[in-house]
């Protein structure tokens, strides 16, 4: 499902945004003081807050004009008086203002609304890990609906591997996963208890595996009609609290340590079977090269051993039930061809990826259920400019690779 592209790919507003920053560099540094992590920070927020080029493309997929974003400006200024400023970076699904140091305030168009419910229930289970949220209203001749949120500490993860390459951070990462998904277990609810509470993907699962058993690229077939023969027992698991776009861009980390502050965009979220969230543990395990290939770490085999050993070691009772953990296991290899075997397609949720057209997804399946993490499928090479971050061109530069 994750064809949805961040803004921060799109090609031709980071144009503009990188040339500024590639020209502005060295003299924004010497000001500065030189090159540290808090600068570096600094420098980005003050290069990309300079452009109005990274919000344009929302407004155009709504089918706005570029001037509404001024209106959303103004609504915000409405409603508090602290300074307000773009984000540094845009999502694809909402345009966002920061206002002062402590919240944030996106608008959504209609199909990517936040639902309060949801969001409370996040918070309820994740505590500060998730941003309080408040419905601020609509605005007024748009289908824009405004939210404010606390603004979560950190950096997101895309912009801290950006800057560094840290063993140790990953190990943190991949224990701070666990946690997680032990939280989500302490909070499950078994699936007769969850009447109503189903949404998109809980309620089709079935659906999307019969789907998938028949029209994906021939080589992933056996992989879901063996899930599809074990979905009965899968769907009896318990039901967790289950982020719906847990990747890079929506992980916000701690800029010394790595460690996880919070998670954004809580606006797929759903009720799924426990282990079918575990598809972001991928996601921890490697990144993309400099060609947007995933490529998982030398050490991937030992990060995917120490998630489990850790998620064990907080949930004892599975060490004692061999079969739940075969079918977690499962489920979590169901989590990655529902994420990555069904187009996004602005939220439609309800086609197959295909050759030639989703490239990506389907690399990311290749990689993913093959876990060839022993033998890295090209070398990562994540130096140099990349435009999944402008931090990755900054960190060009200090290792003069730029």
């Amino acid at each position: 499902m994750r064809n949805k592209v961040s803004l921060s790919t799109q090609t031709l507003p980071l144009i503009h945004l990188f040339c500024h920053m590639a020209c502005a560099f060295i003299a924004a540094l010497n000001s500065m003081g030189g090159l540290n992590l808090e600068n570096v920070e600094s420098f980005v927020e003050m290069a990309s807050s300079s452009s109005d080029g990274s919000s344009k493309p929302f407004f155009d997929r709504c089918k706005l004009p570029i001037t509404v974003k001024d209106d959303c400006d103004a609504f915000v200024r409405s409603r508090y008086s602290g300074p307000i400023r773009p984000a540094p970076f845009q999502g694809y699904c909402s345009y966002t203002l920061f206002v002062g140091e402590e919240i944030a305030v996106q608008f959504r168009p209609f199909a990517y609304k936040l639902d309060i419910s949801m969001t409370r229930t996040a918070c309820d289970i994740f505590k500060r890990l998730a941003p309080e949220t408040e419905y601020l209203g609509q605005l007024k001749g748009t289908d824009l609906h405004a939210f404010s949120m606390r603004k979560l500490p950190g950096v997101s993860l895309v912009d801290y591997r950006a800057m560094t390459s840290n063993r140790s951070a990953r190990e943190q990462m991949v224990r701070d996963f666990a946690r997680l998904q032990a939280l989500a277990w302490r909070n499950a609810k078994p699936v007769q208890g969850l009447l109503g509470e189903k949404r998109t993907v809980g309620s089709s699962l079935t659906l999307r595996l019969e789907l998938m058993s028949a029209s994906l690229p021939m080589r992933f077939r056996r992989t879901a009609s063996a899930i599809l023969d074990d979905i009965s027992e899968i769907e009896a698991l318990p039901w967790v609290f289950t982020h719906g776009d847990f990747l890079g861009a929506n992980i916000m980390v701690d800029p010394y340590s790595g460690t996880l502050t919070g998670l954004l965009d809580w606006a797929e979220a759903e009720w799924l079977p426990f282990g079918i969230g575990m598809y972001g543990l991928e996601e921890l395990l490697g990144e993309d090269n400099q060609s947007g290939r995933f490529v998982y770490y030398p050490e991937a085999k030992h990060l995917r051993n120490l998630f489990w050993k850790h998620l064990i070691v907080l949930l004892p009772e599975l060490e004692r039930d061999s079969k739940t953990i075969a079918l977690v296991k499962k489920a979590q290899r169901f989590g990655v061809l529902l994420w990555h075997g069904i187009a996004f397609d602005d939220g439609n949720l309800n086609r197959v990826v295909e050759e030639g057209r989703d490239d990506r997804e389907i690399q990311r399946l290749s990689v993913f259920l093959s876990r060839t993490s022993s033998t890295p499928q090209s070398k990562l090479q994540k130096i140099g400019a990349s435009m999944s971050s402008p931090l990755s061109l900054i960190r060009g530069f200090r290792l003069g690779k730029v």
